[in-house]
């Protein structure tokens, strides 16, 4: 169950280590675990949550259910596991459906209402009408190989598609980023309203959308927003197609994604967090 708002308070700024103790819901091999996990004093509370690992072997005898301590390291605006040991092995953590939850591919995001850039109100999910290229940025993001990254990743996009396709680019900062910030940020990055949009939400709806996304977010005392990357491509329906954990997504497989609604890429392809022998039934 998601018992509290992923958006929480770290204790300071700068790279610090935590020990995670908690229980495994979920293995996306080859770089995420889904942990049900205790309080992290100092970094955030009881929740269930995805972890990234840059190892992928961290993973190899990990299964639903594993009692595991781990040693999560936020360092360079990210959080990681570094470390995993399994203590023994319990219930697989039953999932309740009274708060949001990841959206698996092949089901459909949820219905949301989003605030755009320039005052009018899009929709997420059924009756979206078009593919969207969905990202999450935030104007003050400080990593170039994050926001910045993104938005470039972004502008090779927009070359590839049209009007019939969306890219929308919600900000993880709300209370900073109003829409005239975010108009302003959308003309640098040359981003053709017609195609490319900026949204935003509340801070408590943004926490939701981030558990949609499978994406933790935290947040420093300095006001640095720290958050894993995460990339979905929703089609006409609003339903998930895929759903990439980095900014190496192949451009010709979106493209292709968003203009066909096509089917996820195969089991295994690079730069994709997508379970694809478990993609939810229609």
């Amino acid at each position: 169950m998601w018992t509290l708002p992923i958006l929480s308070l770290l204790a300071c700024g700068g790279d610090h280590s935590y020990i995670v103790e908690g229980t495994v819901v979920e293995v996306h091999a080859p770089h995420e675990v889904v942990v049900d996990h205790k309080d992290i004093p100092g970094f955030m509370g009881a929740m269930v949550m995805p972890f990234s690992v840059d190892d992928p072997t961290l993973l190899d005898d990990l299964q639903p259910g594993s009692l595991i301590y781990g040693r999560l390291v936020v360092a360079d605006n990210r959080a990681t596991l570094t470390k995993i040991r399994v203590t023994g092995q319990g219930r697989v953590p039953q999932m309740r459906d009274d708060g949001p939850l990841p959206v698996r591919p092949g089901q459909l995001m949820p219905v949301l209402q989003v605030e755009l850039e320039d005052g009018t109100v899009g929709l997420i999910g059924p009756g979206q009408a078009q593919s969207t290229a969905l990202a999450f940025v935030y104007t003050r993001c400080p990593m170039p190989e994050y926001c910045p990254a993104t938005i470039a990743r972004l502008q090779a996009l927009q070359e590839q598609i049209g009007p019939e396709q969306r890219i929308l680019a919600i900000t993880l900062d709300p209370e900073y980023d109003t829409a005239d910030v975010l108009t302003a940020y959308g003309e640098k990055a040359s981003a053709d309203p017609t195609i490319w949009q900026f949204g935003r939400f509340t801070v408590e709806q943004t926490a939701d959308l981030a558990i949609f996304a499978g994406m933790p977010v935290a947040k420093d005392e300095s006001g640095t927003i720290v958050h894993a990357l995460r990339f979905l491509i929703l089609g006409k329906d609003g339903r998930l197609i895929e759903r990439y954990d980095d900014n190496d997504w192949p451009l010709d497989r979106v493209v292709t994604q968003l203009k066909t609604c096509g089917p996820p890429a195969p089991k295994g392809t690079a730069s994709t967090l997508s379970p694809k022998d478990e993609v939810a039934p229609e």
